[in-house]
C-alpha cells in the first residue's frame, strides 16, 4: 500500500501540487496507570479507572487544489475493564494476595495496526469548508476480543468461571501457534469548518464508518473453567480452558472519534473551547493563545484528567506543535498529547 502512495505521489506532483504536508499525532490515556507502567508489567500506582486507549497517527501527503493524497500509518489500541478486574491483574504482576469472596470479570481489548494511502476532497461555500477523507488500508496486526466471568478466593483457593470470545493476529493468552493473517478495509473521516470574522468552528470525525476484513483470521471461543481444581493460590487458565480454536474470515470494526473546537478572537487572544468523544466518554479543554506574540503560544487544561497542553503555531498554520500532560514527569503521564505538523506551499 505505501508504494501506491509513492506512484500517486510522483503522478500528482508534475501536475502542479501546491502544498506538501507531514503530521504526526499521539493521543493515549491510562486511567488505571501510568502509560510507562500499563505497557511494561504494571510496575507503578495503581488508580481507579476502566479504559486505557492510544491513537497514533503519522501522515504525509500533496495537494493539488481541492485534492490531497497521502500516506497514513496508523495504531490504535483501546481497552476497557472494571476495577475488579484492574485491581487483580495489578495484584497478580506484583505478587500480591489475592482480594477476597467473589471478582467480577469484565475485559474488552482493541487493537489494530494499518497503512495505507488516504485520498481527500475539500468543498468550498464561502465561510464553509467540507472535506471527506477516504483511506484505503492494510493491516498487519490486530486483537479483538472479550473475557467476561468471575473468580472466587475460598480460603485461599481460587476458583471460577469466564467466557471468552477473542480474535487475534497473535495469542496474547493461550499461545495458539498459526499463520498470521493478513487484512485490508477502509476508513471514511470527515472534517466539516466554519470560519468567520475572527471566529470559527472545527468538527473533524475519524473513522466515521471503518471496516478492516481479515483472511483466515485465527479465533479462539469457549470457556475458562477453574472449578474443583486444587491448586491454592494459583489459577490455571490454560489447563482448564474448554472451547474452539479455527480461522475464518473475520470483520473488525473501527471506533469512531470525534474532535471539535470553538475559537473566539478578541484584543489580540485567541479563547477556545475543543473537546474530544471516544468510547461513550467525553473530553473537554479551555485554552487560550496570545496571538501578539510570534509562534502564538497556546495553554489549555483538559478538565476531565487534570491535563495541561502548551503549544505553537504559525501565523499562517504552516507549522504548529503541541504537547501535553497531566503531570510534569512524563514516565508518570496518565494522559498524554504529541501533535506536530509542517506543510510546504510553492
Amino acid at each position: 500500500m505505501r508504494y501506491l502512495f509513492f506512484l500517486l505521489f510522483f503522478v500528482v506532483m508534475p501536475l502542479g501540487a501546491e502544498e506538501l504536508d507531514f503530521s504526526v499525532s499521539s493521543r493515549s490515556v491510562s486511567e488505571p496507570m501510568a502509560i510507562k507502567g500499563f505497557a511494561d508489567q504494571w510496575s507503578n500506582t495503581l488508580h481507579r479507572g476502566d479504559i486505557a486507549w492510544t491513537r497514533n497517527r503519522l501522515e504525509a501527503g500533496v495537494r493539488k487544489g481541492a485534492f490531497r493524497v497521502g500516506y497514513i500509518q496508523r495504531y490504535d489500541y483501546a481497552l476497557t475493564f472494571n476495577d475488579e478486574t484492574a485491581d487483580l491483574y495489578y495484584r497478580s504482576e506484583n505478587d500480591l494476595p489475592e482480594p477476597e469472596g467473589d471478582v467480577p470479570v469484565r475485559l474488552n481489548a482493541w487493537h489494530m495496526r494499518t497503512q495505507g494511502a488516504k485520498f481527500s476532497w475539500r468543498w468550498t461555500a464561502g465561510a464553509f469548508h467540507v472535506e471527506p477523507a477516504l483511506s484505503l488500508l492494510s493491516g498487519w496486526q490486530f486483537q479483538d476480543g472479550s473475557l467476561d466471568g468471575f473468580l472466587r478466593n475460598e480460603s485461599g483457593e481460587l476458583s471460577g468461571q469466564a467466557e471468552l470470545d477473542y480474535r487475534y493476529s497473535q495469542d496474547l493468552l493461550l499461545d495458539h501457534q498459526f499463520e498470521r493473517p493478513a487484512g485490508t478495509g477502509l476508513a471514511l473521516d470527515l472534517t466539516l469548518r466554519w470560519i468567520g470574522e475572527g471566529q470559527g468552528v472545527i468538527l473533524d470525525i475519524q473513522d466515521a464508518y471503518g471496516r478492516m476484513w481479515w483472511r483466515d483470521a485465527p479465533y479462539t471461543k469457549g470457556t475458562f473453567n477453574t472449578v474443583d481444581r486444587d491448586t491454592p493460590g494459583e489459577v490455571k487458565l490454560d489447563p482448564a480452558f474448554t472451547g474452539k480454536r479455527n480461522t475464518e474470515d473475520y470483520q473488525q470494526t473501527l471506533s469512531s472519534y470525534t474532535r471539535g473546537s470553538y475559537w473566539l478572537e478578541q484584543s489580540g487572544w485567541r479563547w477556545s473551547v475543543e473537546g474530544e468523544y471516544f468510547l461513550e466518554r467525553l473530553w473537554v479543554r479551555p485554552g487560550v493563545s496570545w496571538t501578539r506574540l510570534s509562534g502564538n503560544p497556546y495553554m489549555g487544561y483538559e478538565l476531565r484528567d487534570g491535563q495541561w497542553l502548551l503549544g505553537l503555531r504559525s501565523d499562517d498554520d504552516r507549522w504548529s506543535f503541541e504537547l501535553g500532560s497531566d503531570t510534569f514527569k512524563l514516565e508518570n503521564s496518565r494522559s498524554l498529547t504529541v501533535n506536530a505538523g509542517y506543510s510546504l506551499l510553492w
